[in-house]
């Protein structure tokens, strides 16, 4: 997720370049590839950026040395969305006579039919961003005639999709103009004196603890010391409350929470809401792919591995082909003799750079004619160059190492490719289609009214489990790869001994373990699956197993046969039911959260664990 930073002062005792310089150092937990500072004197602006890390930058060309007379700073570090992580695509971007700058978070969805436009209109593009229309169509608006505000209100108007953005220009230097909508913005102030923006609390928290939290679909114009709101919903000013900010930069940074891990778990209803917006064409692509594919395979490892699994049960559902799902660590020596040219493979990895996923890919593409569709959220990783096509997921930097949001999104866009092919192959009714399209795009509001009412029941099962050192995770159908991954959340974090099964496959052995309060987890939508599960349930239950049921809000049956339930605010149709890796996940992530505390673990940084593995 990029990170925006911005000043404007009246103060002449303060050093603007070593301000912004040192904003987005703090913003560096939030992770980026590039880095770039614009800065306005004597009306020019003046830009610095570059690929890499801050540090390096900063040595090469002392980003933090600008013009000495300077008020006004914009700053930021670009996670990569739309083009390689270059120079040139790095922020800020400007306009074509270099008199208006702009730094942004999120996603434009039509910036190819605006860029479009304005290149028939004369306009020269220097990236491949979507970010560059901003600062032409701002540029376009004022050779009409309208004011640098009234500009930037009317290029907004033309944008879809999400954005967190600062803008400044030559002719105005008295003041920047900021917006919000679906990408955070906030709004630090020491009155009468200096204003700041920045994507997040801790960029400005050392140098002020007042500030305003902005809205989306908010503009704000900010002067030295002062600030003003309006609603571009309705073109009138908003007083919003001044705050003080009491938590410390580890604590902000957090934004609150104790621990990343909590923080991420709590933004994955943004990520998919981000990752609901990937590019219909891309989608496509890749349907067609599919469905045109005689060989489909799917690898991964770890959580992305657990994602393929659940992602291949949506994809199989509506593509009516058989797709192998192999963990990249075995996807050579399973298939040296027997890979046929015209397989397609379908590569999941969250970083991109997964020595065995990369491996995998890389030797497949020397042995075979093969296709190559990568699922990944690091744009211009590894894995990505030996890619015919690359979705890269919306889940923004992820800084704990047990994976939450980048799970859940790449569940989320097999599950978008999977809707795409039944709309190729019209094998549902497209009423039904209509349905499960609906279903999907309703799971960021399921998670976010569970996350709001069942933490105190979270905490509270975790208590009764404190003592038991083993657990079962058991499912039957796509809720077996939901099993799975919810083990694997508890082993990485509070490190306690799980198995995911099959319950139908627990009987063959596993079912000898149980004992008198043995916690057996039972992930249980009320699927095609259920009656059978409910017989498994009665099994474990009569073996003095403590079953704990994870089903939706109108269960009554397993929920009635377990000591603890967990109850997820959706409806128990089908159009719902696919979807449950997707609304279920949370639950169980919570759990082995809460359990890593209360076992006296780091969240953050497992025992043993890297965030990628890059070697063997």
């Amino acid at each position: 997720m990029c990170g925006i930073f911005g000043i404007i002062t009246n103060q002449d005792t303060i050093s603007v370049g070593n301000i912004v310089f040192e904003g987005i150092k703090r913003l560096e937990y939030r992770g980026y590839d590039s880095c770039g500072i614009v800065s306005l004197s004597n009306s020019k602006l003046y830009l610095k950026k570059d690929s890499g890390k801050i540090d390096e930058i900063q040595r090469k060309i002392n980003l933090a040395e600008i013009p000495n007379n300077s008020k006004l700073a914009l700053a930021h570090t670009r996670w990569a969305t739309h083009g390689a992580p270059t120079k040139i695509n790095s922020h800020p971007h400007l306009d074509c006579h270099n008199k208006i700058a702009v730094v942004h978070n999120g996603i434009i969805e039509n910036f190819l039919e605006l860029r479009k436009e304005l290149t028939q209109n004369g306009h020269i593009f220097r990236s491949e961003t979507d970010t560059e229309v901003i600062p032409h169509l701002i540029e376009s608006q004022m050779k009409k005639g309208l004011n640098f505000k009234d500009s930037v209100i009317e290029s907004l108007k033309l944008l879809k999709g999400a954005y967190g953005l600062a803008v400044c220009q030559v002719d105005n230097p008295n003041s920047i103009i900021v917006a919000r909508k679906e990408s955070p913005l906030v709004i630090g102030i020491d009155e009468g004196k200096t204003t700041y923006c920045a994507s997040d609390i801790p960029a400005f928290l050392p140098l002020t603890k007042k500030c305003y939290i902005m809205d989306d679909d908010e503009l704000a114009i900010l002067k030295a010391g002062e600030v003003e709101f309006i609603n571009l919903l309705t073109n009138e000013k908003v007083k919003k409350e001044l705050r003080t900010i009491e938590w410390s930069i580890d604590a902000a940074e957090k934004g609150g929470y104790e621990h990343f891990m909590l923080k991420e778990i709590y933004e994955e209803p943004t990520a998919i809401r981000r990752t609901l917006k990937i590019s219909k064409e891309q989608l496509k692509i890749f349907a067609n792919i599919l469905w045109s594919a005689e060989n489909i395979y799917i690898t991964a490892a770890g959580t992305s591995f657990y994602a393929s699994l659940a992602g291949k049960f949506i994809l199989t559902k509506f593509l009516g082909k058989y797709i192998q799902a192999i963990e990249c660590s075995e996807f050579q020596t399973q298939l040296t003799n027997s890979l046929k040219k015209d397989s397609v493979i379908i590569a999941v990895s969250q970083s991109g750079e997964t020595i065995d996923t990369v491996e995998a890919i890389r030797w497949a593409r020397s042995y075979k004619d093969v296709k190559i569709l990568t699922i990944t959220n690091v744009v211009g990783s590894t894995l990505t160059r030996y890619s015919d096509n690359v979705i890269v997921t919306q889940a923004g930097p992820e800084i704990g190492v047990a994976a939450t949001k980048t799970y859940s999104t790449q569940v989320l866009t097999l599950a978008l490719v999977a809707l795409e092919i039944a709309k190729l192959r019209k094998v549902e009714l497209e009423s039904d289609i209509v349905k499960y399209e609906r279903a999907l795009r309703s799971t960021p509001q399921i998670i976010e009214n569970f996350l709001k009412n069942n933490i105190d029941l979270i905490k509270g099962i975790v208590d009764t489990l404190d003592k038991s050192a083993q657990f079962f995770f058991l499912a039957r159908g796509i809720s077996i790869a939901t099993a799975k991954e919810g083990g694997l959340k508890l082993k990485e974090v509070a490190c306690r001994f799980i198995e995911g099964y099959s319950a139908a496959h627990a009987k063959h052995g596993p079912i000898s373990l149980v004992r008198a309060g043995f916690p057996i987890i039972f992930i249980a939508p009320p699927d095609e699956t259920y009656q059978r599960l409910i017989g498994n349930v009665m099994e474990f239950k009569a073996r003095g197993g403590k079953i704990i049921s994870l089903v939706v809000e109108s269960d009554n049956v397993i929920a009635e046969l377990s000591d603890l339930t967990i109850k997820i605010p959706q409806p128990g149709d089908k159009y719902h039911n696919i979807f449950s890796p997707i609304t279920f996940i949370p639950a169980l992530q919570l759990l082995a959260y809460y359990a890593s505390l209360l076992h006296g673990l780091d969240p953050d940084k497992p025992l043993n664990l890297s965030k990628t593995v890059t070697v063997h």
